[in-house]
């Protein structure tokens, strides 16, 4: 009896998939509007105006969108810190809306000897909003 040859014939198995979907981070601070009837911390519109102020030294922006905090933080929140948890069973203070993100604003202005200046703010505008 012959011994049967077996040949081993290399191949390419191949799975074709749908490219994984990017992530998006959820975004839980809230923006709200003036009437809004929301009582959780919220980031509400705020205009500045450098004209009302009286601020004449001030050319470029007249005013900006600011954004502010707002609303109540329920005691059941998740806090973005630890300290903040831990401080609400130490005591009776309760955590309070404030900014959780903040950007700058570019400003262009004349200085005390009315030289012309060109100057990033830092921490001008609220981006977002968190009990803390």
């Amino acid at each position: 009896m012959k011994a049967r040859k077996t040949r081993e014939i290399p191949y390419i198995e191949i799975e074709f998939r749908d490219a994984p979907k990017k992530r998006i981070k959820r975004n839980l601070s809230l923006n709200c509007d003036e009437n809004a009837n929301e009582t959780r911390c919220c980031r509400y519109p705020l205009t500045v105006d450098f004209e009302k102020f009286g601020w004449d030294w001030i050319i470029a922006p007249k005013r900006y969108e600011a954004s502010y905090c707002a609303g109540e933080c329920m005691l059941s929140f998740l806090p973005k810190y630890e300290h903040t948890h831990v401080m609400q069973l130490s005591t009776s203070a309760i955590p309070c809306c404030s900014p959780k993100k903040m950007s700058s604003i570019k400003l262009l202005y004349f200085d005390m000897s009315y030289n012309v200046i060109y100057s990033t703010i830092p921490n001008m505008v609220v981006e977002k909003c968190s009990c803390s």
